[in-house]
Parts: C-alpha cells; sequence; structure tokens
C-alpha cells in the first residue's frame, strides 16, 4: 500500500501524532516503572566469567556480507576468563557469531593468529572448527587439542563457541594482547594454506577490554535524532485536543478520545481503527497514573491493539494501526511488558508497506531500537542500516 496521500489516509485519526502521543507522553509512568528495575539490577551484578568474559572488540560486517540473508553481521571477540566457577572450564576464550538470519553453511572453520607466539610457516596458530552444536580445535599442524563449548541460539542466528584453555598449546592466548581471526564458512577444510601474501584477510581483534569508543554510537545516534525530527516535522499535525495550556489536566483529553473511541466500537466492535487508537489512549492514560493503575491499562490496551492488528491486516488503515501498537510497544518498559519484538515487527512491516522515504526510515529506526531492548544485535544493526538506505 503506497502512502503518497498519507495525509488524507490517516486525516481524522492522525496515526502520526497518535504515535507521538505514544512515545512522548506514555514514558511517565515508563520512567517511573524503570526506577525499581535499574535499583534491583545495581545489585544483581552478573559476574563476567559466567557470560563469557568482558568484550573485547565487537567487529560488525566481518567479512562484507551481512545485508546478505544468513550473512555475519558481527563477531564479538570477549577478553579470556580465568578461576570461572561452576563453568565447564575455570580458563577459557569465548568468541561469538552473530548472523542476519539462519546462516546458511552450518559448519565454519575460524583461523586463529596470536601475536605472542613463533611465526611459522603459516599465518596463523589455530583452527577452531564449528559444526552445528559441535567444536573442535586444531593447532597448525592439523593436530587436535580440544574440543569447544558450541551454544547455537535464536535457531542458530547466534554462536557463542568457548575455547577451553587448560591445554599448555593454547595458554599463549591468556597473555596475548591481539589476535588475527581468518573465516572459511562452508569449507571446514583444516589446513588452508594461509601465508602472508594470501588473499584472505585476517580481522584484527583486541583479547583485552578496552574503554569503549563513542565516536560511531554517536554518529548513530546523531542519525537516529534526525530522522525522528524529520519524522514529527512531516506527519505531527495539530488536533483540537493540543493545548498549549500546561494547567488544563492532560486527562481531560485523553478521557474524552477515549469517549470518542468507545462510542464508534460500540456501534462497531470490529472497526479496526478506532479500536487501535482506544488502545493508544489507554496506553497514554497509563502514562497518567500511578505504576498499578498504569499496569492494568496498558495490558487493556494491548487487548484493543492486537484485536485491531488481527482485523486490519491487509486491509486499507492497516499502517495506521500498526503505528498505533508500534508506538506503545517501543514505550513500555521491556522488563515489565516484554513487547519490544512485537513493536519491532510492526514497525518492519510498516516499513514494508510504504514509499515514503521519511516514513520508512523512522519505522526502520524504530524497529532498531526495540530491537536493542530484546538483545537482537544483527537485527538492530541491519535495521539502521535499512533506515540510512531509505534517504539516500
Amino acid at each position: 500500500m503506497k502512502l503518497e496521500n498519507v495525509k488524507k489516509i490517516l486525516h481524522g485519526c492522525r496515526v502520526a501524532k497518535t504515535a507521538l502521543i505514544c512515545i512522548l507522553g506514555v514514558p511517565m509512568f515508563f520512567v517511573f516503572s524503570e526506577v525499581p528495575a535499574n535499583f534491583i539490577g545495581s545489585f544483581l551484578h552478573v559476574d563476567p566469567t559466567y557470560t563469557g568474559g568482558l568484550v573485547a572488540e565487537e567487529i560488525v560486517d566481518p567479512i562484507g556480507n551481512a545485508s546478505e540473508k544468513g550473512g555475519l553481521v558481527c563477531y564479538t571477540v570477549h577478553q579470556p576468563v580465568t578461576g570461572a566457577r561452576w563453568q565447564k572450564s575455570a580458563e577459557y576464550w569465548q568468541v561469538v557469531f552473530d548472523y542476519n538470519g539462519t546462516p546458511v553453511q552450518k559448519s565454519e572453520v575460524v583461523y586463529i593468529a596470536v601475536d605472542n607466539m613463533a611465526e611459522s610457516a603459516r599465518s596463523w596458530n589455530f583452527a577452531l572448527k564449528i559444526d552445528g552444536a559441535q567444536g573442535q580445535v586444531y593447532d597448525n599442524d592439523g593436530s587436535y587439542i580440544c574440543a569447544a563449548e558450541v551454544y547455537p541460539l535464536n535457531g542458530g542466528e547466534q554462536v557463542k563457541a568457548r575455547i577451553p584453555l587448560q591445554d599448555k598449546r593454547l595458554q599463549p592466548l591468556l597473555a596475548s594482547k591481539k589476535t588475527w581471526h581468518y573465516f572459511d564458512f562452508g569449507g571446514a577444510n583444516l589446513g588452508l594454506e594461509l601465508t602472508k601474501d594470501a588473499d584472505t584477510l585476517p580481522v584484527e581483534a583486541r583479547m583485552v577490554a578496552q574503554k569503549k569508543d563513542n565516536g560511531k554510537d554517536a554518529e548513530d545516534e546523531a542519525f537516529v535524532e534526525r530522522v525522528k525530527k524529520m519524522y514529527e516535522a512531516a506527519f505531527n499535525e495539530p488536533s483540537a485536543s493540543d493545548s498549549s495550556d500546561d494547567s488544563v489536566d492532560p486527562m481531560v483529553a485523553i478521557n474524552a478520545a477515549l469517549e470518542e473511541y468507545g462510542k464508534k466500537i460500540e456501534r462497531n466492535p470490529n472497526d479496526y481503527i478506532s479500536l487501535a487508537n482506544y488502545g493508544s489512549w489507554l496506553a497514554k492514560k497509563g502514562g497518567e497514573s500511578s505504576a498499578l493503575k498504569a499496569m492494568k491499562l496498558v495490558k487493556e490496551a494491548y487487548v484493543y491493539l492486537d484485536k485491531a492488528a488481527a482485523l486490519c491486516d491487509g486491509k486499507e488503515g492497516e499502517i495506521e494501526v500498526l503505528m498505533n501498537r508500534a508506538s506503545v510497544s517501543a514505550s513500555v518498559p521491556e522488563m515489565v511488558f516484554g513487547k519490544s519484538e512485537v513493536g519491532a515487527n510492526d514497525f518492519m512491516k510498516v516499513a514494508s508497506l510504504t514509499d515514503n522515504k521519511v516514513l520508512k526510515a523512522y519505522c526502520f529506526v524504530m524497529a532498531s531500537e526495540c530491537y536493542k531492548k530484546y538483545g537482537q544485535k544483527s537485527n538492530a544493526f541491519i535495521a539502521l542500516q535499512e533506515a540510512k538506505k531509505a534517504l539516500e
């Protein structure tokens, strides 16, 4: 469905305005509700030895195929762990593969060069071979060293591999400050002759956790803010319920809107646009309520939002409905409601339905933020790249 006449389609219900209400209005409750979560979290520090060690290097799109289905989006190298409790190995080293969906190739070999080992005929010292949920480590003569712990997650979209470091041949990794990684996906043939002038280019990774470089993050954050401002400028139409008088109780406008859409729903229980708007205004009311009441109102809001989404599939007004639910989902705290995945899916669906560049970019940006909230790092990266492409 094209959005050449988006303002006509959305006139009356004003989906853009509703989305902004959800994002800018509801967070008063959300800020409040995050306080106990953050307070509790401050006491629930998880030792890095349980989670794989401190992150030393995150390499985005390491082999240039992140945009392909099954491509490697991010390769994370952790700092080696020592003295780990309740783990299979007290000393281990973890690397993590994040893919764009389930990888086409089920096996891979990563050849690893270590900075503090004597140079050999080949430019790598160890090979990590992964095949499904199985892993083995070899030296550069092809001799087996040990098994690696391999944990495929999210249907194989993420693979965590831990190399035990008890064997003396692997212990130089504990003192290493830098490593180089060569990827051989699908081939899985040990003994690949990698020399200093080989065509296969290595990826360089530090082995010691560094202070985070915020340069790239700041650049992305600036882009996200620019897209949000473009969206607000393009779609934020004033309405009669808006008031510049700060003394006016926001509940007056909220209750008026709920009454208006409630009457429409009484006349037609399957009026999905009214259902979606009613749900959004309920969430807005939650933002102006106490924490306990807010939780009840937001839960009730999703009864209307979910019904509207089920009814609108493939119909005119689908964009408006999905934007209502997506915007509420992006606003509510993930730890309380767990709706970030719903928001990401809705934003991505709207992005696929519209030809409007600003709306498309905004939806990709918001989807990226939702993905981050529930730990989908690969999808967050891909959605942000799509947002940038939409404005080219």
